[in-house]
């Protein structure tokens, strides 16, 4: 008797991918999470699959829902910078020093004349070394758009669902701008002004608000069983074949 090699890898990587989907569901709590978490887990998912199919992506999915998640409670606690560092702050930058082999890594939450104030005696000296002997370029994206690129650019999901990704991240961006205009310093600062604000003020602050939660995770777990036990099932996540 032969063995299907192929069927038998195949087994194997789904079996690997439901794994990982638990270990997803273990660390599914805002106790857990942060960009270095959610960056790991990310890192395991691509070491786990090899083949990119149904399960990966639906995987994919549930690592961004996770990302959506903690930003929304990053601003919502006026955790600006780490909004910032999900949503728009890439996690690579390189730059390009004409004459030299080897580009340097910016410093992420550093500017770069600051990084590089050592080239000038003057703030505009440093700016005008940068122009004129330096190139920048983006290695890595901030997760967050990097995600929903992954996502777009599979041609799997249906334009329902990343339009749903695109209005939290844009909530999130907005959330966090309002609540930086109005000088909020610390998530305590904000709920001791909501509690005594008037309930004209209270109903618009809480209309805001993300108050994101793990509906949709879960929702795309139960796809993964779903997908897993039966080949023909059809996803609402997914564009109609």
């Amino acid at each position: 008797m032969y063995r299907n090699v192929a069927s038998d890898t195949l087994v194997e990587q789904q079996d690997a991918i439901l794994n990982f989907n638990r270990t997803l569901e273990e660390n599914a709590t805002l106790v857990n999470l942060n960009e270095a978490a959610l960056v790991t887990l990310l890192n395991r998912l691509e070491e786990t699959s090899f083949y990119h199919g149904d399960l990966y992506w639906f995987s994919l999915a549930r690592i961004n829902e996770l990302a959506i998640i903690v930003a929304g409670n990053y601003a919502e606690s006026c955790e600006f910078s780490l909004v910032g560092d999900l949503l728009l702050n890439p996690r690579l930058i390189l730059i390009h020093v004409r004459g030299r082999q080897q580009p340097i890594v910016k410093e992420r939450h550093t500017a770069l004349t600051e990084q590089f104030r050592h080239t000038a005696t003057t703030r505009g000296g440093v700016m005008q070394w940068l122009k004129n002997h330096t190139i920048v370029e983006t290695g890595t994206e901030a997760l967050l758009p990097y995600l929903l690129g992954r996502l777009r650019h599979s041609g799997l999901f249906c334009e329902s669902y990343l339009a749903v990704i695109e209005s939290r991240e844009k909530r999130v961006a907005d959330l966090s701008a309002y609540l930086a205009c109005q000088h909020f310093d610390n998530r305590t600062t904000f709920t001791k002004w909501l509690q005594n604000a008037n309930p004209e003020e209270q109903n618009f602050m809480k209309s805001k608000l993300c108050r994101f939660d793990f509906r949709l995770f879960n929702m795309l777990g139960d796809n993964i069983k779903r997908t897993a036990n039966d080949a023909t099932y059809e996803s609402i996540f997914l564009k109609k074949h």
